[in-house]
C-alpha cells in the first residue's frame, strides 16, 4: 500500500507531457473513465481533492480492465470518498478527441447527506457545495457544465 502514494507523489512532480505518456502507456487505444456527479438532499454536489492536483474535481477514475464504466463509478465513489452506491444513472459521455479519452457521466441523488471518509492516500478532501462555490478542474468543469446547463447525452470536448 506505500507503493501507491509513493507512485502518486512522483507523478505530481511531473510535467504534463509525462503524464499523459504514461496513462497511454498503461492505457493504451482510447481510455474510458467513469465520473460521478452525485447531490444531496440540500442539492450541493460532492467535490474531492486529489493528493497530485491543486484543484477540486468530482469522484472519478480510469475503467480497470474488462470493468464496465457503471461498475468503475460505484468503485471509484466508493474509493474516494466511501460512499456506497448502486444503481447510478448513465447520463452522458464526454468524448476528448486530444486526449483519446471517453468520460461516461454519471448522476445520482442522495436522500440524505453522507459525510465523505476519504483515505488521505489518493484523496486529501471531499465536501459537499454548491455550484462556483470552490474552482474545479477544467475536466470537472466542463462536466458538471454537460450535465447542468447543456443536459446533453454526448458531448464532445475542444479542450486539449
Amino acid at each position: 500500500m506505500l507503493l501507491k502514494p509513493l507512485a502518486l507523489k512522483i507523478y505530481k512532480t511531473l510535467p504534463t507531457f509525462l503524464q499523459r505518456r504514461i496513462v497511454r502507456t498503461l492505457y493504451p487505444g482510447y481510455v474510458v473513465a467513469a465520473k460521478v456527479f452525485i447531490t444531496n438532499a440540500d442539492d450541493k454536489f460532492l467535490v474531492v481533492k486529489t493528493t497530485y492536483n491543486t484543484d477540486w474535481d468530482i469522484p472519478s477514475g480510469h475503467c480497470d480492465a474488462r470493468e464496465s464504466p457503471d461498475l468503475a463509478a460505484s468503485r471509484e465513489l466508493w474509493e474516494e470518498t466511501g460512499i456506497k452506491v448502486d444503481g447510478m444513472q448513465q447520463f452522458s459521455v464526454l468524448f476528448y478527441p486530444q486526449l483519446r479519452t471517453l468520460q461516461v457521466l454519471f448522476v445520482h441523488k442522495l436522500e440524505e447527506t453522507i459525510e465523505p471518509d476519504i483515505d488521505n492516500v489518493e484523496i486529501s478532501d471531499a465536501r459537499w457545495v454548491a455550484r462556483d462555490e470552490v474552482q474545479l478542474n477544467p475536466y470537472a468543469l466542463e462536466a458538471v457544465a454537460v450535465i447542468l446547463d447543456h443536459k446533453a447525452r454526448y458531448w464532445v470536448s475542444t479542450m486539449n
